[in-house]
């Protein structure tokens, strides 16, 4: 017998799909061109310098009178490491910074995506005898497959996302400074309930019928609970791989070999959502109402409002083609460009 929706798992209330819809919207669509690129192009991507690490997320606009050859990345540096010893004034501390071009990241899912520049400032005790210098702040800024046309403006660049680690003073200075810089905006990017459930089924769904998800592998989804302490949430766990499986179902018409691009429209997401509401319902007796998923761990990543950790290089390069998208579809709709 052929599966469908109702072999797996209860029926789904009419409540429960009122709230699914109501709450989701905005994005219609996604596609993850996956299958076609072997595994080894995926970790051509060369991204091991993102793993591994607590990384906050930002959006960013155009930058403007941004050149990338070596004389000027090493003005910029300059600039900003004065900028930040003013702000940042310290007794017996200096500064330096660094801008670069991560020269390791050559290959991108767009032959329209600019290379990633990476900024890191360090402070240094000038009293202390041992070694005392440590970075304060790190960043990389990067496209992740811009599809937009080339910018009119003449030495501009977009590069969407910026993703930092840091003390919050140094954080908050440095993109004080290159927003003036480069007459840009740099907005935290956090990843709503919306985004949440649809990075879901674009981080676990197999690229191909011979990638294997371990049988114990599991996904928390944390939920927030209205009027109540941050720290008052509830739990829901779930078998990966019962959601690939609900998924298989519910984008049936994807299984064919020769597709070489895994597509999510906005009926795939309303449905899984519903199915994984009822399943709360009929396990657990859990009807959430109002609670609000804030946070997503699996084995390969975490994420929670603009920060998230991610563990291998394919499902980095997932997150980055969402966030890329939502950072150009934030910007976009402001009409900040």
């Amino acid at each position: 017998m052929e599966d469908n929706i109702e072999n797996i798992l209860p029926s789904t209330s009419n409540a429960i799909h009122t709230i699914c819809s109501l709450r989701t919207r905005g994005r219609q669509q996604f596609s993850l061109c996956v299958s076609s690129a072997p595994v080894e192009e995926i970790e051509g991507f060369n991204l091991e310098e993102l793993l591994y690490k607590t990384w906050t997320i930002f959006g960013v606009s155009t930058l403007f009178n941004f050149h990338q050859d070596e004389v000027h990345l090493k003005q910029y540096a300059k600039r900003l490491r004065e900028e930040v010893a003013n702000n940042l004034s310290q007794e017996d501390v200096t500064y330096d910074a660094e801008f670069c071009v991560m020269k390791d990241i050559t290959q991108r899912p767009s032959p329209l995506d600019p290379p990633p520049i990476k900024i890191e400032i360090y402070s240094e005790n000038s009293n202390n005898q041992t070694n005392s210098k440590k970075c304060i702040y790190k960043g990389v800024f990067l496209s992740w497959k811009t599809t937009k046309n080339e910018l009119i403006a003449f030495n501009s660049v977009r590069l969407p996302l910026l993703l930092c680690r840091g003390t919050p003073s140094a954080i908050r200075t440095v993109h004080n400074v290159l927003s003036r810089m480069f007459d840009c905006m740099i907005i935290a990017l956090p990843a709503h309930e919306d985004d949440l459930i649809w990075l879901v089924p674009i981080i676990i769904i197999p690229a191909d019928k011979e990638e294997q998800t371990k049988h114990t592998d599991e996904i928390c989804m944390e939920y927030k609970i209205p009027e109540l302490e941050s720290t008052d949430t509830i739990t829901i766990k779930f078998l990966v791989l019962d959601l690939i499986k609900i998924l298989t179902v519910i984008v049936k018409d994807q299984n064919d070999e020769a597709n070489v691009e895994i597509a999510f429209h906005l009926e795939h997401i309303e449905k899984f959502r519903e199915v994984l509401y009822s399943q709360m319902l009929e396990l657990a007796g859990l009807q959430l109402g109002l609670c609000t998923l804030h946070k997503i761990i699996l084995p390969t990543v975490t994420i929670m409002e603009n920060r998230m950790k991610v563990m291998n290089a394919d499902t980095m390069n997932r997150v980055l083609l969402y966030l890329n998208e939502k950072a150009l579809d934030t910007f976009h709709t402001l009409n900040l460009e």
